[in-house]
């Protein structure tokens, strides 16, 4: 039985092919590319609920508290404002307030969408830090 070198004649050897190499190469690099704007998106950041820890700095007896009810009112600080209202009011207690926090709580059956568009609105107007608050009930 003498095996056929036929085959083999077409490959030289001691050399290495590098082409599947570079092409894997190449097609990282153009995904690294593609996916780096997705690294620097920016978005809204939540952290978990836990102990905050006291600087020293003076509170303000101003708070900024947004409640959004399933039947499309606003309540803010416990009182019914409407939306142009709240576009209005919150600048001025925002102002007020020391730390800047605005704390929006919704009921179960509000859409994301309204929730979201209150915390962009209150970013808009100049809250430095935005906490949503889960109400039990």
């Amino acid at each position: 039985m003498r095996r056929s070198k036929r085959k083999y004649e077409g490959i030289k050897r001691g050399r290495v092919n590098i082409v599947p190499l570079v092409d894997v190469s190449l097609s990282l690099l153009i995904m690294f590319v593609v996916s780096l704007p997705f690294v620097f998106e920016t978005g809204i950041f939540v952290n978990a609920p836990g102990v905050a820890a006291t600087k020293g700095k003076p509170s303000s007896d101003v708070k900024v508290n947004i409640y959004l009810k399933s039947d499309g009112s606003i309540l803010l600080n416990d009182e019914p404002v409407d939306r142009k209202e709240l576009e209005k009011l919150l600048p001025e207690l925002l102002r007020r307030s020391a730390d800047r926090k605005v704390i929006v709580s919704a009921d179960t059956s509000v859409d994301y969408e309204r929730v979201i568009e209150v915390l962009d609105l209150s970013k808009e107007k100049g809250a430095a830090e935005l906490v949503i608050l889960r109400r039990k009930g």
